[in-house]
């Protein structure tokens, strides 16, 4: 039995895979502020491991910068520069259409951050220190987007995506709560092995 349920495994596939992208981060802040986003990159990998024909299990390992910006009313801008190692644990679902594969993936992600630094400026001074004994460790959300791939070679597919994380957690210390979330545009090339 148990070298049948292997056999069936292998044929759904594994796939190996590198991406890259921007992520418009920002932060939902209680009490609120006068917040924006800020723009950072993501770089990872990935492996696709099928459990069905249009369904995979898509753990990741990335690196990703997030973070948010405080607007003051004495015309001085805080941006908190957040970097975090991120392992997302994602559920894809593929609708294959010949050469081309829209799909839709949702799952946790779990980071554990990595720096945290704040800069000052009012236009003509500027300041920057490390603050991350202000932030907590762990940051917990969901992440959910979509995409399409598109088959370049017998086991090589190019693709590009968007989605939503979603923060769960408080990354402050203290008692203003704030929580990460940013859309996220990524594009990259999955192996088939």
């Amino acid at each position: 039995m148990s070298w049948s349920g292997s056999a069936s495994f292998s044929k759904q596939g594994i796939g190996l895979g590198l991406e890259g992208g921007l992520n418009l981060a920002n932060a939902n802040i209680k009490p609120s502020f006068n917040t924006g986003s800020k723009t950072g990159f993501m770089v990872g990998g990935f492996v696709d491991i099928g459990v069905s024909k249009n369904v995979s299990i898509k753990p990741a390992i990335r690196y990703i910068m997030k973070g948010f910006e405080i607007r003051g009313n004495n015309g001085v801008t805080f941006t908190e520069n957040l970097g975090y190692i991120e392992f997302p644990m994602l559920v894809n679902v593929k609708f294959p259409l010949n050469q081309v594969k829209p799909y839709f993936e949702l799952g946790p992600i779990l980071g554990i951050q990595l720096s945290a630094n704040e800069e000052a400026t009012d236009g003509v001074n500027f300041q920057e220190k490390d603050v991350s004994t202000s932030f907590e460790s762990v940051d917990f959300g969901l992440y959910f987007g979509s995409g399409m791939g598109f088959k370049v070679a017998d086991n090589t597919e190019l693709f590009t995506g968007m989605g939503y994380s979603l923060g769960f957690s408080n990354i402050l210390k203290g008692t203003t709560t704030a929580k990460n979330n940013g859309f996220r545009f990524t594009a990259g090339v999955k192996f088939d092995i």
